[in-house]
This record gives C-alpha cells, sequence and structure tokens, in this order.
C-alpha cells in the first residue's frame, strides 16, 4: 500500500477583539482616558461612538479619533509614541480590574487547545490591535501562550499588508513554507475577510454580533460560522475537517 500524502503544513491567523475575546470596551475606555490625559479632550460623551472601531486597525482609529476631536493632526504625530504609552498604561489598569462583561467569547479555550495539539497546524495573530496592546488584552484571560508570534497595526497600518506580513512573520519563525491556500485569517467583520482574500488565504468568519450577519455574508467568506463552539463544524471551516 502506498504511503498517505502529507498534508502541508496550515497557518491560523485570528483576530483579536469580536474573534477571540470580549474585553467589554477595554480599549475604547483606555483611548478616550488617553486622548483627554494628553490633549485635555473628551471623547467619552459622543465623540467615542462616531468612530467605528471594528475591523479598523488602531492607527485608522486614532487619526478618526484625534481629527473628531478636533486636535492639530501634526501636533498629534509628534506626540504619537506618547500617546501609544498612555493608551497602554490605562488599558492595564482597566483590564486590572474585574468587569463581568468581559469574557472569551463561546468555545475559543476549547478550539485554540485542539489546534495547538492538532499536527502540522501553527496558530498566529492578524489585528488591527498594537501588539502590545494585543499581548495586553489576551494576557487578561491567558491567551498569549496560543500566539508565538503574528501580525500587528504596529508593524503597518494597512489590514492586507498586516495579513501577508504575519504569514512571512510565522513563516520564518518556524521555517516552513505556508502556502496562501494554507493560511487561513479567523474573523468576525467584513475586513477581516477582506484582507485574506486580498492575499489569496481561506477566510473564516465568526458571527459574534459586532458587525451584521447581512455584512459578514456580504463578504462571501469562505464558510460562516455562529461561533467556536462546534469543534467540528470550526475544523471543518478552516478545511481541516477529518482525522487529525
Amino acid at each position: 500500500m502506498p504511503p498517505s500524502p502529507t498534508k502541508e503544513p496550515a497557518l491560523i491567523l485570528f483576530d483579536v477583539d469580536g474573534t477571540l475575546i470580549d474585553t467589554a470596551g477595554a480599549g475604547r475606555k483606555a483611548l478616550v482616558r488617553a486622548f483627554h490625559a494628553l490633549f485635555g479632550k473628551d471623547g467619552s460623551a459622543g465623540t467615542a461612538g462616531q468612530v467605528r472601531f471594528q475591523g479598523k486597525t488602531d492607527p485608522v482609529i486614532v487619526l478618526e479619533f484625534a481629527r473628531a476631536l478636533g486636535i492639530d493632526l501634526d501636533d498629534f504625530s509628534r506626540r504619537l509614541d506618547e500617546f501609544w504609552s498612555t493608551y497602554l498604561s490605562h488599558l492595564r489598569k482597566i483590564l486590572s480590574r474585574p468587569d463581568p462583561g468581559r469574557r472569551v467569547l463561546p468555545g475559543v479555550r476549547a478550539a485554540l487547545d485542539a489546534l495547538e495539539g492538532r499536527p502540522g497546524v501553527h496558530l498566529g495573530l492578524l489585528t488591527g490591535n498594537i501588539e502590545a496592546g494585543a499581548r495586553t488584552k489576551l494576557d487578561a484571560f491567558g491567551l498569549n501562550r496560543y500566539f508565538p508570534d503574528g501580525g500587528f497595526a504596529s508593524d503597518h497600518p494597512d489590514r492586507p499588508t498586516i495579513a501577508r506580513l504575519a504569514r512571512e512573520k510565522l513563516s520564518r519563525r518556524s521555517r516552513l513554507t505556508f502556502s496562501p491556500s494554507a493560511t487561513v485569517v479567523v474573523g468576525d467583520t467584513e475586513y477581516d475577510v477582506d484582507c485574506g482574500r486580498a492575499n489569496g488565504f481561506r477566510t473564516v468568519a465568526v458571527d459574534s454580533g459586532w458587525v451584521s450577519r447581512e455584512a459578514l455574508e456580504a463578504a462571501v467568506p469562505d464558510a460562516l460560522l455562529d461561533d467556536f463552539t462546534d469543534l467540528s463544524a470550526v475544523l471543518e471551516a478552516l478545511g481541516l475537517g477529518g482525522p487529525s
């Protein structure tokens, strides 16, 4: 009997907010406090709600926020490093305090455990968060250990470019070549689907409620999940169906 063909290595890239975790708005609150601390601007009453966060990268979000608050963009750019440091300080403080609204989304831990132990499967991040922000959020839930590296908004402000860089970084780290067809983007917005498709990656959307199901369907992902609770369905969506 001839030997079974060897499966090529698979790379699964996960978005953070709305896909893995719900921080109950910790990132938004930290941004509001950072703008107030550095520029004396109160964005909590109305302005924060005018800026859509879902699916966007942090550099895009903060520029839109600064513009909405009437902050001089040249001044903001000069103080950007100070701004991110202030944001991260507030984010850590917020996440250090209990909040019943924060949670790991349904089925995520079990799915990550199953994927982590699956031969030939490698996990990474693909997020619009700057890396320190993503790591701070995931650390609050004990999820950092699943993700050795990834693509972040601190690498580049453009999400399709972040996706490409994530694959390149994890290929170098693992000393493997992940083909586009064996690279999967998992996210909860149409932007996640679009950035995966722009790179020829498989795309899986999760209907966590951050955007409408209609918007996700219109983006035409390769698979659309309600959540991660049905492990068989998750593996099938990721293109990993069948025995490990």
